[in-house]
């Protein structure tokens, strides 16, 4: 926001976007009308887009005595400042006209000259925005990977236990360890005893160990004792 003295008057000027604006409140001040008589001229123009474009109203909080309300005001353009003060007449008015078309002249250079730094400063916004997107769709794409990867090892894993869980099974049941020795075993470990065979003899025949078959047989009574070759001493 800028400021400029105009019949003794401090007049606001305020950029927003490409559109210089000054006020009605500026406009009753420095041409000498009551504000209220500045509203209802505006408010005499037809509603069609020009007004719509060009006349802003908006309020603000002032002090009317001991009383404190709201109050209604316009920001108007260059073209709807020129429209307004069109009727205006007389060498004064004249001569504040051409300084507040002077004060807009001023503004409006002064934007086009910071216009090529807010351009360069929003294309590099816009530049920083991009990367930063790429950097967050690289980090989701790393973070989806990750997981992937995270969910194979997992799933190699599990397959390794299990594998090993089987091998060892079928490692305990090839050696007769955890599985019950049966009533079948036992005879036909009994028929290769008294054929000859010694205990690990009989134990490979039937997947078992050497100990488990001297054990069996001595529970069976067919031997008193024994020794890990098979044999009685």
């Amino acid at each position: 926001m800028s400021s400029f003295v105009i019949n003794n008057q401090q007049v606001s000027f305020e950029v927003v976007g490409n559109q210089t604006y000054t006020t009605s409140l500026a406009i009753a001040s420095v041409f000498e009308k009551e504000h209220k008589h500045i509203i209802a001229k505006i408010k005499e123009l037809p509603q069609d887009e020009f007004r719509e474009l060009n006349f802003r109203l908006t309020e603000r909080i002032a002090k009317f005595g001991a009383v404190v309300r709201s109050e209604p005001y316009y920001n108007l353009t260059r073209d709807g400042f020129s429209l307004l003060v069109m009727g205006f007449t007389g060498e004064k008015a004249y001569r504040w006209k051409i300084e507040f078309i002077k004060a807009f002249n001023m503004m409006e250079s002064m934007l086009r000259k910071e216009r090529p730094h807010l351009d360069n400063l929003i294309n590099s916004l816009a530049e920083v925005n991009k990367k930063l997107e790429g950097y967050k769709n690289e980090a989701n794409e790393f973070k989806t990977k990750y997981y992937k990867s995270l969910e194979l090892t997992n799933s190699l894993l599990l397959e390794k236990v299990e594998s090993k869980r089987l091998k060892t099974f079928e490692d305990l049941k090839v050696k007769g360890k955890g599985v019950k020795f049966s009533k079948d075993e036992l005879n036909k470990a009994i028929n290769l005893y008294k054929q000859g065979l010694n205990y690990a003899q009989i134990a490979r025949k039937l997947n078992r160990s050497s100990w488990t078959i001297a054990r069996h047989l001595r529970y069976s009574g067919l031997v008193k004792s024994y020794d890990l070759f098979g044999g009685e001493l």
